[in-house]
């Protein structure tokens, strides 16, 4: 586990993500209000996409409900590719293949008229 958490704390760094922690359990998952990132060992697939997967869904899922939308999976291959040199395993290519188009939401702050 020392070597995941060494290799997550380097691509946080890089990306410029402070305050993020990252959590070995049964499950993998992003979440953003806690700031950690969850990782469950067990999973199929290679551990470190496993991690970029998740660190991808920090900067896609402002405007989507957490969505493995195209644009998510440009940045999973993206930061597959920048820190890794190598393409999607097969585990995320399995993924990828239902990927949805998200739910696109923008909030605005409501202006009080008097």
């Amino acid at each position: 586990m020392k070597e995941y958490t060494h290799f997550f704390n380097n691509v946080m760094m890089y990306l410029g993500h402070y305050g993020w922690s990252i959590n070995f359990c049964n499950d993998s998952y992003c979440w953003n209000k806690r700031k950690r990132i969850d990782i469950n060992l067990n999973c199929d697939g290679d551990i470190y996409q496993l991690i970029l997967h998740e660190i991808a869904h920090i900067d896609t899922c402002k405007y989507n409900n957490q969505a493995h939308n195209p644009v998510f999976w440009k940045r999973l291959e993206y930061l597959v590719w920048k820190f890794l040199k190598e393409d999607l395993d097969e585990y995320q290519e399995k993924m990828k293949k239902y990927m949805t188009a998200g739910i696109y939401k923008l909030c605005y702050k409501r202006s009080l008229i008097n």
